[in-house]
């Protein structure tokens, strides 16, 4: 990632792609070293980055790296599925 995105005060700093859907992990610098905080989030966007959504939050890395790679899995047995219904039908069709 060249430029920095930023959401509600959480610093972009990692990525997963899968189709046109993308995972995000930020990082709330100022959230980092307190005490009863959740400084680490992961969220959902598209390929803009335009639009956060269905925030999870925690308050060690590990634990967001976790979900990061977890909720990318997820996406990827959604598009498994979705193709596979698409496959199904044109060979259904083909017939």
């Amino acid at each position: 990632m060249a430029k920095k995105i930023r959401n509600t005060g959480y610093v972009i700093e990692q990525e997963l792609h899968v189709s046109k859907s993308v995972i995000v992990l930020g990082v709330n610098p100022d959230l980092v070293d307190k005490h009863l905080t959740t400084p680490y989030v992961t969220w959902e966007t598209d390929e803009k980055k335009d639009s956060f959504s269905w925030g999870h939050y925690f308050k060690d890395r590990y634990s967001a790296e976790r979900d990061l790679v977890k909720r990318g899995m997820d996406k990827v047995r959604f598009y498994d599925r979705v193709n596979d219904f698409h496959r199904n039908q044109t060979e259904r069709d083909e017939r």
